[in-house]
């Protein structure tokens, strides 16, 4: 296939929007862009602008995995890490001018519980259903959640620290300074992961080869039963003939043996093989050029930022109008917006039986918003004289523990299949009805440091 340059503009918007059946939702953009000058009610405005961030998210990544192809694994590992989570980081940046510090920290908190829980169980789920039980790199996963850990503490500290007995001015100037010191640390700590995966320790991170996979995706069958009993008659019949004469009815007898055991394994070799043709590793292929890649991204990027000033100027009426606590909104429903591309795209390499590529793409999602996208918005906050910080409320806090907690429980043996899958979308949906009852009144006695 010849890429698509900028003198094709409508090769490349038919490339561009034909990559996934989610590019429907395009339609929903001249509408959501309208709505705010023709003064629609804030829930229309918020509705309308959350669908149309959808298909934009998912166009936004084609365009950086096109840009990444042209650039080679390094540098086009570089783009994918820093643009992955454009939408979360437009909407932050959005909502901390306007002042809303605690819809970033929700909306932070629920990306990072979102792509734990509900992108990587939906992984573990669909994919541990279609392959019985999926192995991945596990010195990868350890890795994981190691960093995972590391962004964990950055926001127990600041939650200690302000349960100290002082006086409340010392513990609010204190905790941003706690706070934009650690950012700091954090993004050193983020740059140096992403020198080690790209750089000097690529193959702790490769993933793990086809035929490894193939044989723990493999499902027991009836037969194999029968085999098993045709397999030890056969072995059976081999050491009765060790132990007696060689006659040549023995001979005759063990040269069956053999060849009913030769039988057998070839028998089982060709269902493995039969039953995975479908999970071949396919090549990707170049469909735009660089400056094609680049003007689509850019262009993306700023219908986003149109779409995401609208959704954050219309919170306040849509809490208003559902009677939504402020937590819900940031930690569930703004999660999801953000994370829809990668949920699609992680569950999709899942099913195919990638699960190194579905990990990475769930839970290094998370490591990115908590060691990029959190500190570079805390340090924002910094220069424009708002209060973000890294302490969130201890509700939040506990419930960011626990997933990272139970996650790399999950993922430490490097094996997944499909109840571990079912836990973590469970432990999704409880968090998401604790925060549905989370009382309006106390959304900003935690976390506001004003």
């Amino acid at each position: 296939m010849q890429p698509a340059g900028l003198r094709q503009p409508w090769l490349v918007f038919q490339r561009s929007i034909l990559s996934s059946w989610i590019n429907v939702l395009l339609l929903v953009i001249p509408v959501g862009i309208a709505s705010h000058p023709a003064h629609f009610p804030d829930v229309a405005i918020f509705v309308l602008n959350f669908f149309a961030i959808i298909p934009l998210a998912k166009i936004l990544g084609y365009a950086t995995e096109q840009m990444s192809l042209h650039l080679g694994d390094v540098l086009g590992g570089l783009i994918n890490a820093t643009l992955g989570n454009v939408v979360e980081l437009l909407v932050g940046i959005l909502a901390l001018v306007k002042g809303e510090v605690e819809i970033v920290q929700t909306s932070l908190a629920g990306s990072i519980i979102a792509n734990l829980l509900l992108v990587a169980g939906s992984c573990f789920f669909f994919g541990g259903l279609k392959n019985n039980e999926q192995v991945f790199n596990a010195h990868a996963a350890q890795s994981y959640g190691s960093l995972l850990a590391m962004a964990i503490l950055s926001t127990l500290l600041p939650a200690a620290y302000n349960s100290l007995n002082a006086k409340d001015a010392d513990l609010k100037s204190g905790t941003l300074t706690l706070s934009h010191v650690t950012a700091i640390f954090l993004l050193i700590i983020y740059i140096a992961y992403l020198f080690f995966q790209l750089r000097t320790h690529v193959n702790l991170f490769s993933a793990i080869p086809l035929q490894d996979r193939k044989a723990a995706a493999l499902k027991p069958k009836k037969v194999d039963a029968d085999e098993e009993k045709n397999v030890d008659s056969a072995q059976a019949a081999e050491t009765a003939v060790a132990t007696t004469a060689a006659t040549p009815e023995n001979t005759a007898s063990a040269a069956t043996s053999h060849d009913q055991i030769d039988v057998i394994e070839e028998s089982a070799i060709a269902d493995n093989e039969n039953n995975t043709t479908v999970d071949e590793e396919d090549e990707e292929e170049i469909e735009l050029t660089l400056w094609a890649s680049i003007v689509l991204l850019l262009i993306t990027v700023g219908i986003i930022g149109v779409c995401a000033e609208f959704l954050v100027s219309s919170i306040d009426g849509l809490t208003t109008s559902w009677n939504l606590s402020r937590s819900f909104v940031g930690i569930i429903i703004l999660a999801i917006v953000g994370n829809a591309s990668e949920h699609y795209s992680a569950i999709s390499v899942a099913v195919k039986n990638k699960m190194d590529l579905a990990l990475g793409v769930a839970v290094g999602s998370s490591i990115q918003i908590a060691l990029f996208v959190t500190p570079v918005l805390c340090i924002i906050g910094w220069i424009i004289d708002q209060p973000m910080s890294l302490y969130f409320s201890p509700f939040t806090t506990v419930v960011l523990f626990v997933t990272v907690l139970l996650v790399n429980y999950i993922i430490g043996d490097g094996r997944t299949n499909w109840l571990e899958g079912l836990v973590l979308i469970i432990s999704y949906t409880i968090i998401g009805v604790a925060y549905f009852l989370y009382p309006k009144d106390v959304d900003t006695l935690s976390t506001s440091l004003n």
